[in-house]
């Protein structure tokens, strides 16, 4: 069913969605999808509006959100409530992975951020963070499985909430050609934004099948660490958003009726968010992860790759031009020494406190991931030996190998005992701090010999010897060949854990790859 144009029920999609409609193959599900929180269409009930919108990737259904809105009375003092659910549903290798966010703000009727409030269920248990703005700071707590923490980032009156670039337009409409600056809280990474509007003309784009003529509005979303993220609005004249798209494996919301946000997907087109993503290599690299050293040419069709792929003791990274570059790896193992000095290898930077605390997601302080710990670890003593005993544990420990869930934080897997990628490297990164090692988990890609190609990633690092030395728990081969192409790493501490997940972003979809030279 399409609806007739004069049917459509508008919805803006935020610069704060496009993190959410990421999908990170593999070992990552997409992050979840934020709340519209647009102008809402009145409701039985006139003390609540509420919007509906169907979410699409690829061309194939993968999800609904719900907003609704009403005036609350706080202290004598009327305030605006936001509430979302969205509601994701996603084939990940052939396993349904479904994914639940919850959100809520608290506003002034001008736009004002007080509150906000998430809930996101990308494990057995949900991540819940709560923040207020006061004293000049936004106030975060964060909860998960046993553990609670708090964070704080600078806020100012500039900065908006979730629904920023919604008031923005509904304020003043764009006109063709203008542009307009604005600052928003970033939800789930929990980052401030500096996001740019850009009008261009009014053109005809496809609407849940039918052709709407409406304003294009490119948006381009900065956040710290270099990161950026765009997307496109298509905004009619009242500046209402109908329809937004997100390069990145084509990912589509449009603003509908209740009864198509909730009809199921079709049958006609699916999308599977891990084989479908794989990065095929013209020629298959034979026996990759006992390869010593690989340089690959590694493409990128929007962006620069030297930018976007880490360098250190074991990857290194030169730029032919600005789509193009040789990336070079080598393989390090627990307790081999790197022979000689490369300079074309960073050294490792040194491990600093937060690679050996307790966190939100890595809780060395839970009595199961302290006791599985202390059960891995055994007699072993040298810390090579620990961390390659702590990666046999958890590679067996972990019978049952699924991609059900998106993100299950340590404490979670060592109840559990299940998992993909993400709950492999988060478990041993956890105990390997709980074993006075270092550690930290690196994203990227790794070369699958069934599919031809590279699949999207996470494995975990140990500080060893002083240097950032690489392990992968999935595999448990004993640390890693030359087949691992690491994005970047993460200690996964503070209220901007999930922000580490952002460079996929940048790189799905886009990326060629092929091997120069392997030994």
């Amino acid at each position: 069913m399409i609806p007739r144009p004069d049917k459509f029920l508008r919805h803006d999609l935020t610069a704060g969605q496009l993190t959410v409609r990421t999908v990170l193959a593999c070992c990552l599900a997409s992050l979840a999808a934020l709340p519209s929180c647009q102008k809402a269409v009145a409701t039985p009930d006139p003390a609540i509006e509420e919007t509906w919108e169907a979410f699409y990737l690829q061309n194939a259904k993968i999800g609904y959100g719900q907003t609704s809105v009403r005036t609350v009375n706080r202290q004598g003092r009327p305030l605006v409530e936001v509430k979302s659910l969205n509601h994701l549903e996603i084939s990940r290798f052939g396993q349904r992975t479904e994914q639940d966010v919850k959100m809520s703000t608290l506003e002034t009727p001008a736009g004002e951020l007080l509150e906000f409030a998430t809930d996101m269920a990308t494990g057995p248990a949900p991540v819940a963070v709560n923040g207020r703005v006061e004293n000049g700071k936004m106030a975060i707590e964060i909860k998960t499985k046993g553990r609670q923490e708090t964070a704080n980032i600078p806020w100012s009156s500039d900065i908006g909430g979730f629904r920023a670039i919604e008031q923005s337009l509904a304020r003043k409409p764009l006109a063709p050609g203008e542009k307009r600056s604005l600052k928003m809280l970033m939800p789930l990474v929990n980052q401030v934004a500096e996001v740019k509007l850009v009008a261009a003309e009014r053109e005809l784009t496809s609407v849940l099948g039918v052709e709407v003529k409406l304003l294009r509005v490119d948006v381009v979303a900065k956040l710290p660490g270099n990161q950026s993220l765009n997307s496109t609005l298509w905004a009619d004249a009242a500046g209402e958003t109908v329809k937004t798209r997100i390069d990145t494996l084509q990912q589509e919301s449009f603003r509908t009726t209740r009864e198509i946000a909730l009809a199921p997907a079709s049958g006609d087109v699916q999308f599977d968010l891990g084989s479908d993503l794989v990065v095929k290599l013209p020629q298959p690299l034979a026996d990759p992860h006992h390869k010593r050293r690989v340089r690959y040419r590694v493409e990128l069709a929007s962006g620069d790759p030297a930018k976007i792929f880490a360098s250190g003791p074991t990857q290194s990274i030169e730029s032919l031009d600005d789509h193009t570059a040789i990336l070079t790896v080598r393989s390090l193992r627990p307790g081999e020494t790197l022979a000689g000095a490369d300079s074309d290898f960073p050294a490792s930077a040194a491990a600093g406190k937060e690679y050996l605390s307790a966190n939100s997601v890595l809780q060395i302080d839970d009595p199961r991931v302290r006791q599985t710990a202390q059960e891995a670890k055994g007699n072993a003593t040298d810390p090579a030996q620990v961390a390659l005993g702590l990666e046999r544990y958890v590679h067996s420990a972990i019978a049952k190998k699924n991609f059900s869930q998106a993100f299950s934080t340590a404490a979670e897997v060592a109840e559990s005992r299940e998992g993909d990628c993400t709950e492999h490297a988060v478990l041993l990164a956890a105990l390997a701090r709980a074993c006075g090692i270092p550690s930290r988990v690196a994203i990227g890609l790794v070369y699958v010999e069934s599919a031809g190609g590279f699949g999207y990633h996470m494995w975990t690092e140990a500080y060893l010897g002083g240097v950032w030395t690489p392990l992968d728990a999935i595999m448990g081969q004993g640390g890693i060949g030359a087949a691992h192409l690491k994005l970047t790493d993460s200690s996964l501490e503070g209220a901007t854990a999930y922000s580490s997940f952002l460079p996929v972003a940048q790189v799905v979809g886009k990326l060629k790859i092929s091997v120069v030279e392997a030994e």
